[in-house]
């Protein structure tokens, strides 16, 4: 019984990732804006109105919406092939 309570919240919590990696980026952001206002209205975060918000517009700059490390690459790095002669 154990087991498959501890299978059921891995195949959930799995699900609530996917699905939370598959909304589209403003709709992640607005879900994370009420969630924090939620924690905040019954005490569980620390009242900073603007946090959050901040937190989405330095996301949203970037070239995805994750974060800036690709965003300077122009395209794929061009593969190069050693072929060793045997002497």
């Amino acid at each position: 019984m154990l087991e498959d309570m501890i299978v059921y919240a891995a195949v959930a919590c799995a699900g609530l990732y996917s699905g939370w990696r598959l909304l589209p980026t403003a709709a992640r952001f607005s879900l994370a804006e009420h969630a924090a206002r939620l924690a905040q209205g019954m005490g569980l975060a620390k009242t900073d109105p603007d946090a959050v918000r901040r937190r989405a517009a330095a996301r949203a700059r970037s070239s995805c919406g994750g974060c800036s490390g690709c965003a300077g690459k122009t395209g794929p790095q061009p593969v190069l092939f050693i072929n060793r002669k045997d002497s």
